[in-house]
Formats: C-alpha cells, structure tokens, sequence
C-alpha cells in the first residue's frame, strides 16, 4: 500500500510540475504618435532559435492581447500592423505569467517607389479644428469635377446655385494647399478642377487673421475647404481639356492647366457650358468663366504671394408659371397666378491678392487688396390676375421692365502683428477700407386693373438709380500673458460708414420725354455711421486647452436722412450702445479628441430704413413704412462640438449642437388688402423666437479596419420656435425637422459601388395659420457604381428614386432619375478619353417646385434642361519636366517643363 500511495504522490507531483510549464503572456499595443489603442495587430511569439512561429494572437477594442500555453523559454515577440514599423522584443517565460510593458508603434516610412499600397484609404479623419474627406474613398467617375466628388462626400451639400454647404453651413472660401485658390468666386474651382488631381478635401474651420496672428480667440471663423493636392499632380506641367457637344443642342468645354516650377504656381481656369440648368435649378443657362491664379514663395521663404484674376459672364433665360396663396387667417386667402420670362445678363471682372511678409520670426505684415468690375443689363415680362377662394377676380394686370447696370468696388486690408521677447506678448493692429459705386437706369411699364372699382393704374416710366458707400476703419490689440497659464488682451476698433442712394423715376411729358419727376416713386438716403468699440478678453491656458472669456461694449452714433421727391421725409440722429460678452472653451486632451464651445451674445440696433415713418411706394400692388418705436435686439447664441478620431481603425465619429434665442428680434409685419390685393409691410418687435440643432457623423468600415466596405452615418434634429405675422396677425410656428442619411460603400479594384438613402421628416404647428400644420416625409434612395473593365473602359451608373408623404395636395413628387455613362481612355499613357453620357435617361426630372410659408405657398413650373445625351472628348497633358521625382532624382524631359533637353536613357 505504502507503494502505491509513493506511486500517487509521484504522479499528482508531476501533474502539477507540468501544469505550471506553460504560461500566458499579455500587454497593450497603441500608436506611438496619437496614443490611440490599435485594434487588430498581429501578436506573434517566435523562438528564439530559428524564429519559428510559437503562438499568436490580435488585439482586441481595448488594444490589449493575451497569449496562453507558453512554456518556460527564451522568445521573440513580434506585433505588426498594416502602415506601422514593426516591434520585436525579446522576452523569457520562467516559472509565471508574464505582462510585457506597453508597446507603441510608429508609423512605416517607406518609399513610394519601392512598394505599392494597397490598403484602405481612411475615409474620414478628424483633426482638431478640421474634418478629412479622403478623396479615394469617394470615386467618381473619369473626367468628374470637384463638384461631383463634393456631392458623394456625407453632409456635403451643393444647392441649385452651386453653393457648397457642410453640416447646413456655407462653404465660404476654398483654398488649394492651404493658399488661397479663387476666393472670390469658388464655383471657379468646383466646377473646373478635375476630381482625380484631389488627394484629399478638408472642411476647416477656419479662425480670424486676428485669432491667428494673436493666439487670443476671438470667436470668429469661417467654413473653408481645403484641397490637398496629389504630389504627382504638384509638378512640371499638369493639364485638362474637354469639349462635348449633345443632343438639344447641348454644349460644354473646359480647360485647366496648373504649371509648377519650384514653390510657384500658375493655374489657368476656362469654362463654356450651356447645360448649368441640369444641376442648378430654373431657367435655361449660358456659363463663360476665365482665370488665373498665381502662388509662389519668395526670399527665402519670408515672402508668399497669391493672385487671381477672373472675367466671368453668365446668361440666363427664365420662363415659367407661378401660383402664390397669399394666407390672410382663418379659411381666407389670395390666389394670385403669373406667367413670366426674363433674360439676365451678369459680367464681372474682378483681381485680389494677399502678400504674407515675415521680416522676422516675430513680425508679420498681410496686405490683401481687391478690385471689382461689374455690369449687366436685363429684362422680364409677366401677366397676372389675383382672385380670392371664392373665384372673384380683384385685379389684373401686365408689366415690362428693363435694365442695364454698372459698378465698381475697391478695398484692402492691412494686418501687422509683432510678438515681443516675453513669451506671448503680443500687439495686432488691423487697418481697412471699401469703396463701391453702383448705378443703373431702366424703363418700367405696367398696367394694373382693380375690380373693386379704383380704376386702373398705367406705368410709364423711366428710373435712374446708383448707390455708393465708404467703409473704413482701424483696430487696435494688445495680448500681456501674466504667468504660463493666464492671459488678458485688451482691444479698440474704430469704424466709420457713409452711405448713400438715390432713384428718380419720371413720367411722359407732352413731347414723350421722360422729364416729369414721379413724387411717390423717387427717393433717396443718406446714412452716416461711426462706431467704436472697446473690448477685453481673459484667457486661461493648460496643455493644448484653453478658456476663455470676454466682453464688449460697442457705442454707435447714427445720422441718417430720408427723401421722398425732392423733400426730406425723416432726418434723425442717435447713439446706441451694444453689448456683447463672449464664452469659448476649447477642450483637446489629445490629438484624436476636440471638444469645443462658444457662447456669444450680442445687441444690435435696427436699421435706419427700418426706423424711418414715411410710406414708400414700391409699386401700384405694394408699399412698406418703418416703425421709429422699434427696440434693440439681443440674441444669444451656443454652439458646441466633439470630435474623436481613431485613424488605425479607420473610425471618427462627431458631433455638433447650436442653439440661439433672440429677444426683442426684428420681424416684418405685412398685411393684405382681400379688396385689391395690396400688401403693406412695417416692422414690430418680437420676443423669443429661437433655434436649437444636434447633429451626428459616424464613420466606420464594416468588418474591421482592412475591410472594403466602409458605412458612412449622418444624421442632425433641429427644432425652431419661429414667431411671425400673417396678414398682421401674430403666428406662432413651431417646427421639428428630424432627418437621417446613410451610405454604404465597397471600394474595390474595378468595381466602386455605393447605395443609400436619406430621410427628411418636417413636423409644424401653427398658432394661427393652422392650415398648414402638416407632417411630411421626403426620402430617397440610391445606388451607384463604377466599374472598371479590360480594354481602360469605365462604365458609370447612378439611379436615384424620390418620393414623398403628407402633402395632401394631389401634387406627383415620385420620380426616378438614372444618369450612365460609359468612356474609354487611349493613346500611350492613356492621356485621351472619349466618353458617352446620357444625363436623365428615364426623363422624369421635374420642373416644379412648391415652397411653403407662415405667409404664403408658391408653386412655380419652370424651364430647364431636362435629358439630353453628350459625346465629349477630354486630354490630359501631364508633364513633369523640372520637377523632383518620387525618389528625389531630377526628372527632365521634352515640351513644356521649365528644364528641356534631351531625356535619360
């Protein structure tokens, strides 16, 4: 027995022994330069002998891994992620489990000419104060331009205009690298630069010259889109043509040539087009574009410059239908029904610059001139007829207008900042000005029949009008930091307005000349203004965070003078004084994370014209009077914002709220006459009307970061309290307006796919006009792609489908849109393409379009293009004569690069 139970011991010893031979290993694996944990690395063990595999694993959303069954030994560990320099440690395992310290990975730096990438593009990265659209992860199709791409990319918006809008905000400049790049006119961008010279766009919230020389946030930015540029599109010469010719005979052609030599750059920008009318809404459109740009560093990097030139010329003949329903309260309202066509005519010719000197590390000096030429001439034409619910007619009438016009406009301003020896000291002053001259004459002729038995009104009159204003001002900041986290800035601006205007309008005489002077349609303002203002900000800084806090005080003398004929009818000084305190807080405890807020309230004085008692005669059918009781307004006004990124996922995710209240607003206070249809507007005080707006972005690929599908999220609630007069009555309208959109999309080798969709919900109420209370839903759906086949053939297909529910008015608002397109590139470097384009091949795009209001709801039928077919023929020139390769060698060549002769061979 005794054996046996020596037998047992041995063999529980043994059992034990070899339980605690093997062991696990664990850490924590993040990105060297961000900190952010990384999701899916390779874990490997080797041995130590012949570097065998032994043991894997992958981190897990924590960015931790774990490794059981490892025995007592020497080994290598290796963690690997795509884009990141692998790490190796070496490790023993003796006798327990082990915790390896933490391990970071940098990023992989390799040449470009030795290796070909083939991972997923990062969608969306977000960065601080700016959110990264990824170009190669929104494919267009050969040949699209930047608008194309800009309408893929989520919250992305370009209106009928070709306005670009982000998150409901407007797009105000775009710059290329970030330099200014045609600021004054971005459609000269959007509609001419091709998509696929894009590398990546960058929606930047972008501060003021004042924010960024001083490094005291003033509070003040605007929305820019930045364009990065392809490293290989950056040198030699680079350039695209198009020419297409289409059914209904369609047209278009474009030019874009971008010329590097060094740091400079030389772009020219040409466009000829009569099919805007498809993408922007009524009428039926001629586009003529032309401009240069020119970028360059000089003197050793001390001196940046940047010129635009532009001429600019655009047709646009508009005819249609119009049905409006004035509201007048209860079950009251006026039909009125108009046929109209109008032909316009703009011409501008316009040239601004910014010149950045830096003399020193401490100084800066921007000087930003501009200059703008403008004339144009117009004419339209309409017949309409007014009658009320029931079918009685209460007038009817015709009217021709037409009208030339010219001006001009001249301005600059100047910034100068110096930053002294003591860390954060600083002073910023700012000098500006702006002249403009406008002045236009026209013929008018109407005739307007009252049934209620007033008669008829005859016009036959020709008006002379022009308008100018002056502008000029200075201000003053002074930046004193009074330990390492504590600052104040002390400030003075001074501004001095003048305006002027004058229309003279006269009648027949008895020769047919028009030299009677028309009392009741000429008029004339005079409007001084000089106001100053003083201002102090606190500001408290920690690590890459700081808050914020300011106030203003803003006293304003006024003296405006109003004339009607030749008589004065108000003249009348004042001084007002304005308050605005301010809150920013700007949270980022690291790269990936940004957390944002500002408060700013501020009082504003209503408008001379708004104050002034005299009734002014617009037409025979309308008239406006002021109110000199009216209040100053205050609003309040809250915006907040959140980004996180994680860039080795390929995951970001934001969001973003507003909220603003206003007391004692400005609201327009109209009212109709059922009897003959005449509207009178004055103005009164409202208080509490407000806004309040939470949005979303997520971005995520779908199956994990190596995945080609990657699922786009967008989504925002607003909800606004909108107080107003119908017919002079007081409406209250109080409007929720949720909506969602979703994309999802496969980025391959030959097939780009995307589908989607978007919906829309709009929730009113009315206190008064409770006819238009409603529920309605709008949505569509959508899918694309673009496929990639042997032979450099590119087939392109986009269907979309549009509904809505909850309009109860029998109006069809189903249709179904599907653009194709097919094109195929030739020659050498496959430079040409030819491609086939059918644009609406089912022909349901509609031409109608209802708007509704607290006041009024408006259907209007119009021309424009509808579907049409294009042949179009596009060369790429691209040379990279005089510039440095992607392996840093000088690269020479024939045609047009700055240094020819003869190639390497």
């Amino acid at each position: 027995m005794r054996q046996w139970l020596l037998v047992v011991a041995s063999l529980l010893v043994s059992i034990g022994a070899a339980a605690q031979t093997t062991h696990s290993i664990s850490g924590k694996v993040l990105e060297k330069k961000t900190g952010e944990t990384v999701i899916g690395a390779a874990v490997r063990v080797l041995a130590v002998s012949d570097s065998t595999f032994v043991k894997g694993a992958s981190t897990g959303t924590s960015g931790r891994f774990n490794i059981t069954g490892i025995k007592d030994g020497k080994y290598i560990l290796h963690v690997s992620f795509m884009g990141m320099q692998p790490v190796y440690r070496n490790f023993t395992v003796h006798g327990a489990n082990l915790t390896v310290p933490q391990i970071e990975l940098d990023e992989a730096v390799t040449r470009l000419a030795e290796v070909q990438v083939t991972a997923q593009a990062n969608p969306i990265t977000v960065k601080q104060d700016t959110i990264q659209f990824n170009a190669s992860a929104f494919k267009t199709r050969k040949g699209a331009n930047l608008e194309e791409l800009l309408r893929r990319i989520p919250g992305m918006e370009v209106d009928e205009e070709g306005k670009v809008s982000y998150n409901g905000e407007s797009i105000e400049r775009i710059e290329m690298d970030g330099r200014d790049f045609f600021s004054n006119d971005p459609q000269m961008a959007t509609r001419n630069l091709p998509s696929d010279m894009i590398k990546n766009v960058q929606v930047v919230d972008k501060k003021s010259e004042e924010t960024r020389l001083t490094g005291m946030n003033d509070g003040e930015k605007v929305k820019v889109l930045n364009l990065q540029i392809k490293e290989d599109k950056k040198k030699g010469v680079i350039a695209n043509a198009t020419a297409g010719y289409g059914t209904k005979d369609r047209y278009r052609g474009n030019l874009m040539m971008n010329i590097f030599n060094k740091d400079a750059r030389y772009t020219v920008i040409g466009e000829l087009n009569n099919t805007d009318g498809i993408r922007r809404g009524r009428g039926d459109r001629v586009t003529r574009r032309i401009g240069a740009n020119y970028d360059d560093v000089l003197l050793n990097k001390t001196l940046k410059i940047t010129a635009e030139a532009s001429l600019d010329s655009r047709d646009n003949i508009n005819s249609g239908r119009v049905r409006t329903e004035q509201l007048l309260g209860g079950e009251q309202s006026n039909i009125e029904n108009e046929q109209n066509y109008s032909f316009n005519r703009n011409q501008t010719a316009g040239a601004n610059s910014r010149i950045e000197w830096n003399p020193s590390k401490n100084t800066m000096l921007i000087f930003d001139p501009s200059a703008e030429y403008n004339w144009g001439r117009g004419n339209d034409n309409s017949s309409f007829t007014t009658v009320n619910n029931g079918g009685d007619k209460i007038n009817e009438g015709t009217s021709d207008n037409s009208t030339q016009n010219h001006g001009y406009e001249l301005g600059g301003r100047l910034h100068f900042s110096h930053t002294f020896n003591e860390p954060g000291r600083n002073i910023y002053t700012q000098l500006f000005t702006n002249y403009s001259n406008n002045s236009g004459d026209g013929y008018n002729r109407s005739t307007t029949h009252f049934y209620n038995g007033r008669g008829d009104q005859i016009r036959d009159q020709y008006n002379n009008k022009w308008n100018n204003s002056l502008r000029m001002g200075s201000r003053i900041m002074y930046l004193e930091p009074f330990s390492e986290r504590w600052a104040v800035q002390l400030g003075y601006h001074l501004d001095y307005n003048k305006r002027a205007s004058d229309q003279s309008t006269y009648n027949k005489d008895t020769s047919g000349a028009y030299t009677l002077l028309d009392t009741d349609y000429s008029r004339g303002s005079q409007n001084t203004s000089l106001s100053h203002r003083l201002q102090a900000r606190l500001r408290y800084s920690f690590g890459k965070s700081s808050i914020s806090a300011g106030f203003g005080a803003n006293p304003t003398y006024t003296h405006t003078i109003a004339t009607q004929g030749r008589e004065v009818t108000f003249d009348k000084d004042r001084t007002v004084w304005n308050f605005s305190p301010s809150l920013i807080m700007d949270i980022r405890p690291s790269d990936s994370l940004v957390f944002n807020l500002f408060y700013n309230g501020r009082t504003s004085q209503p408008s001379m014209e708004q104050l002034n008692p005299a009734t002014i005669i617009l037409s025979p059918l309308a008239q406006i009077k002021g109110n000199p009781d009216l209040l100053p307004s205050f609003s309040h006004s809250v915006w907040v914002s959140t980004n996180f990124n994680r860039r080795l996922a390929r995951q970001s995710f934001s969001l973003n709220g507003q909220w603003s209240y206003i007391q004692n607003g400005v609201a327009s206070k109209q009212t109709i006459d059922p009897a003959t249809g005449m509207r009178s507007t004055t103005y009164e005080n409202i208080d509490g009307n407000q806004m309040l707006r939470a949005g979303f972005m997520i971005n995520t690929p779908i199956g994990g970061p190596r995945s080609k599908w990657t699922s786009f999220t967008f989504g925002h609630i607003m909800y606004t309290k909108d107080k107003g007069f119908v017919n002079g009555k007081l409406n209250t309208a109080n409007v929720w307006y949720p909506n969602l959109s979703q994309r999802i999309s496969w980025n391959g080798s030959w097939l780009q796919a995307s589908v989607g969709g978007f919906l829309s919900v709009q929730d009113v109420t009315n206190s008064f006009s409770t006819q238009l209370d409603r529920r309605t839903w709008d949505y569509n759906t959508f899918g694309e792609a673009i496929i990639s086949i042997p032979g450099n053939i590119s087939l392109n297909t986009k269907l979309t489908y549009q509904d809505a529910k909850g309009y109860d008015d029998g109006i069809k608002r189903n249709f179904c849109l599907w653009d194709i397109s097919a094109s195929w590139s030739f020659l050498k470097e496959k430079n040409a393409m030819i491609e086939l384009s059918v644009y609406d091949l089912l022909q349901q795009r509609t031409n109608f379009q209802r708007r509704i209001s607290a006041n009024s709801i408006v259907d209007r039928e119009f021309n424009g293009i509808t579907s049409y077919v294009m042949l179009s023929f596009t060369y790429r020139f691209n040379n990279m004569g005089g510039g440095v390769s992607m392996d840093g060698s000088q690269r020479r060549g024939r045609g047009f690069g700055f240094n020819g002769g003869r190639g390497r061979r």
